[in-house]
C-alpha cells in the first residue's frame, strides 16, 4: 500500500493533480455540483460533509466541506458559500477553495422554475514534500518531479437549472478560466474546464389523502467530463417517510471501471444526516487494496428567519 499512495504522490505533482475532488452524495453538496442549485429549498441550510477513500491506506485521501445556502427573496434568488479543504497523503498534497455563490431564480409559471448561478472562487493549492519518504523504485523519478509549491489562484464557474413539476435537471461549466495549479505555470498543471449535466425526478408512489408524500421513488443520472476524465453516475433512490436508502453505479463511457454506491440515511424538517460507501469494482487480475470509499453528511435546516425570506419551495432531490 505505501508504494500505491507513494505513486499518487507522483500523481500530485502532474496533471492527475488537476482533477477536483470526487463526491457519492452529490445532493448533499449541491453547490459544489452546480451553482444553479443555490437556494432552490428556500429556507437557510447549512451541510457538513466529509469523505474518506482509501480508508486501508496509512495516510487516506480525505475530503472534508461546509458549506450554507438560502433564498433571499430580495435578491430574486438564492446565495451561498461553499468550502472545501481536499487531503492527500496526510496533507502532503492538499486544496483549499472558498466559493461565494448566487443563483437567480426565475418562476416562469407557477410549475416551472428556471434558475442560473454563478461562483467566485480561490483557491489554494499545495505539496509539501517534506519528511516524504518512497520506496527506492520511485526515489530517481521523484527527485526530478516532487518539488514543494504553494499556489493561490482565483476561479469562476457557471450553472443553470430547471425544476418542472417533479422533475429537474441542470448543467454547469467548472473552471471558466482554466487557472494554473502551481507557480510554473506549465501547462500541463492548468485545471481543466469540468462539465456537470445531471437529471432526475421524484416520483410519489403512495399519498395520504391531504396530499402528504409517504413513498416517493427517485431516479437519477449525472455526467461529467474534466479533461480526458469522464464519468456516468446513475442510481435509484427511495424515500418512504423520513427514511431514504438507494444504490447508484459508477462508470465511464467504455465500462474499464465500475463503483457501487450503496447509501442510506434519516431525515426530519430540522436535519438529514445520509452515509454512503463505494465498493470499488476492479477486474479479476487487478488487485488494488483498500479502493473504497466511505462518505457521511449531515445537513442542518433552519426555519426562514425572516418573512421576506419566506415562498414556494421548489421541488428538488433531498440527500
Amino acid at each position: 500500500m505505501m508504494g500505491f499512495v507513494a505513486g499518487a504522490m507522483l500523481l500530485a505533482a502532474g496533471p492527475g493533480a488537476c482533477q477536483d475532488a470526487a463526491f457519492s452524495q452529490f445532493y448533499a453538496n449541491p453547490l459544489y455540483m452546480n451553482p444553479a442549485m443555490a437556494g432552490v429549498e428556500g429556507p437557510v441550510k447549512v451541510y457538513l460533509g466529509y469523505r474518506n477513500q482509501w480508508p486501508g491506506a496509512t495516510d487516506p485521501y480525505a475530503t472534508f466541506h461546509a458549506s450554507y445556502e438560502q433564498y433571499l427573496d430580495p435578491l430574486q434568488g438564492g446565495i451561498g458559500v461553499h468550502v472545501m479543504n481536499d487531503r492527500l497523503g496526510g496533507g502532503i498534497f492538499n486544496t483549499i477553495s472558498v466559493d461565494a455563490v448566487y443563483a437567480y431564480h426565475l418562476k416562469v409559471t407557477r410549475e416551472l422554475t428556471v434558475t442560473g448561478g454563478f461562483q467566485a472562487s480561490m483557491g489554494q493549492r499545495s505539496l509539501n514534500t517534506e519528511g516524504l519518504v518512497l520506496p527506492d523504485e520511485l526515489a530517481g523519478v521523484a527527485s526530478a518531479t516532487l518539488n514543494g509549491y504553494s499556489k493561490v489562484f482565483p476561479d469562476f464557474s457557471v450553472g443553470a437549472a430547471g425544476f418542472y413539476r417533479n422533475f429537474f435537471g441542470g448543467f454547469a461549466v467548472h473552471h471558466l478560466l482554466q487557472p494554473y495549479a502551481s507557480p510554473s505555470e506549465d501547462p500541463n498543471t492548468r485545471i481543466s474546464r469540468k462539465y456537470t449535466a445531471h437529471a432526475g425526478a421524484m416520483i410519489p408512489i403512495y399519498e395520504r389523502r391531504l396530499g402528504t408524500e409517504v413513498l416517493q421513488l427517485s431516479p437519477h443520472v449525472i455526467f461529467m467530463q474534466q479533461d480526458i476524465y469522464q464519468q456516468v453516475n446513475y442510481g435509484l433512490e427511495l424515500l418512504f417517510k423520513s427514511i431514504i436508502g438507494g444504490v447508484w453505479f459508477r462508470q465511464d463511457l467504455f465500462f474499464s471501471y465500475g463503483t457501487l454506491i450503496f447509501s442510506a440515511g434519516y431525515g426530519s424538517d430540522q436535519f438529514r444526516f445520509r452515509y454512503s460507501y463505494d465498493a470499488k469494482l476492479s477486474p479479476p487480475d487487478l488487485h488494488i487494496p483498500s479502493m473504497g470509499a466511505h462518505e457521511i453528511s449531515l445537513v442542518i435546516i433552519f426555519e426562514n428567519l425572516y418573512k421576506s425570506t419566506k415562498r414556494r419551495a421548489i421541488k428538488c432531490p433531498k440527500i
